[in-house]
Formats: structure tokens, C-alpha cells, sequence
């Protein structure tokens, strides 16, 4: 198990076929170990089988055809709304005197914290199966035609996306990641000094520019690379949009 989680990449080409069914009633029983904020569960999964909102997630999802194209596709949504139906239907509020209080952000953070780490057992458990996986963080983009396409109610909402099946080719290139010790931190947070953020990510900086792709012609670093290709992106002001949308929806008094 450990080599696997030192040597797992991501793979976004699959051949054209399922999972064998007893193996993906493993990977949801694996899913579904994981740890959870006061065994709540606060999360839902949605397995994504009909072909045409496959379609229109990889057009929302800042058009990656990979997802329309990938065997199996599993939305993880950080969800509270089963639990606010259950107190009503079981009377809650009448039968303890205390009003159905508004969910706020700690509500909304605990829920997400469930439901990422249930994506991160799946990816687990599709490994150690054989098989590969993607994630898809683009799901928190477009919350409003998601919502629709989705049926999502106010108390549910898309933290990420994964998708998986039988990988094309064995991907050989090692990943690239800092060094622990500039990632790990004794006690207290340390704010790294400009040599350490450039011994922090030389090896990323040494890759790319091994393969010609720094900016200004090469001559540029990987904080100037990220910065155009990431952080300045249209896709990036939408997904921040897009998640002050559904975040001030959560925090809304319910309709």
C-alpha cells in the first residue's frame, strides 16, 4: 500500500470500459470507512452515468473532454441537507424546545472536511484495485447551471470531482514535490525567506525548464509561470465566484 500512495499519478485517458461491479462496490465500501466529523457522514456521492450531463459537466468544467470521455464520474458534495430534513421529520425542533438554528460556515467547513477526505479513500482504494483516477476541481465552477443540471438543494454543494477507470498507459514519469522539510513545520508556521521558496520548488523550476516551458522565453521562474497559467486565470476569478455564490446560499436563512 505505502509504495502505491509514494508512486500514484493521475491518469486522465481510460480504456473504454467499466469497473468490474464487485470491484466498485468495494471502492464505495472503502469510501464509506472513512473518517467523518462525529460519524455524520456529512457528504453525498453523485455517480454520474447519464452520458449527457457527462457532456455538459466537461463543457461547466472548464472544458475538459476527459470527463465526458472517462468510464466512471463521482461528485463528491459536502452535504448538511440530510441531516436538516431528518430533524424535521423526526421533530426536533418541537421535541426539544431549540429552533433549527441557520447553517453557517463552520457547518459548511466541517462538511467539506468529511467529504474531501472520503474523495482521497476512493482514490485510495482505486489504486490499490488497479485502476486510475483523476481529480476534477473545476465541479466548484458554474455553481449555478451545476445546480440546475444537478438538482443540488441549499445545503448541498460540489467540493470535487473524480474521475476513474482503467488507466490507457502506465504513467513512468515520477511526480515533482518540495521537500518535506519545506513543507513540514515544527509548532509553529514559518514564513519561508526567498532562498528557501526557491529551494522549495527547484525541482518543479528545473523540470520546466528542462522542457522549455518557463515564461519569458524560458527565462522565467515557476512562481511567474503559476501566476499566468493559474492564479491570474479567467477560471480562477470564476471559481471564486462561483463559490462566494454557493457559500453566501449556504449561509442564507433556508427558503
Amino acid at each position: 500500500m505505502i509504495n502505491k500512495l509514494l508512486n500514484r499519478r493521475s491518469h486522465r485517458t481510460f480504456l473504454d470500459e467499466e469497473i468490474k461491479s464487485e470491484d466498485l462496490n468495494l471502492i464505495k465500501k472503502a469510501t464509506l470507512q472513512s473518517p467523518t466529523a462525529g460519524n455524520l457522514t456529512l457528504y453525498s456521492i453523485l455517480e454520474i452515468e447519464n452520458q449527457e450531463i457527462k457532456d455538459k459537466l466537461a463543457v461547466l468544467c472548464d472544458n475538459q473532454p476527459m470527463i465526458k470521455q472517462a468510464p466512471h464520474v463521482w461528485i463528491f458534495l459536502a452535504d448538511f441537507n440530510r441531516w436538516i430534513n431528518y430533524f424535521k421529520y423526526s421533530n426536533t425542533e418541537e421535541k426539544t424546545k431549540i429552533k433549527i438554528r441557520n447553517l453557517g460556515l463552520g457547518d459548511l467547513h466541517l462538511a467539506l472536511q468529511d467529504t474531501i477526505i472520503a474523495s482521497q479513500t476512493a482514490t485510495i482504494a482505486i489504486d490499490e484495485l488497479g485502476y486510475g483516477s483523476c481529480y476534477i476541481g473545476d465541479i466548484i465552477e458554474n455553481y449555478e447551471e451545476v445546480q440546475k443540471l444537478l438538482n443540488l438543494p441549499q445545503y448541498a454543494v460540489p467540493a470535487t470531482m473524480l474521475i476513474f477507470g482503467k488507466p490507457k498507459k502506465k504513467l513512468e514519469t515520477p511526480l515533482v514535490r518540495p521537500d518535506e522539510k519545506y513543507i513540514f513545520f515544527k509548532d509553529k508556521y514559518k514564513i519561508q525567506s526567498k532562498e528557501e521558496l526557491e529551494k522549495t520548488y527547484i525541482k518543479h523550476e528545473n523540470r520546466a525548464k528542462k522542457n522549455n516551458s518557463l515564461p519569458f522565453n524560458n527565462t522565467g521562474t515557476i512562481a511567474d509561470q503559476f501566476y499566468l497559467k493559474k492564479f491570474s486565470s479567467d477560471f480562477m476569478q470564476e471559481m471564486n465566484r462561483s463559490v462566494k455564490v454557493f457559500m453566501d446560499k449556504w449561509c442564507e436563512k433556508e427558503k
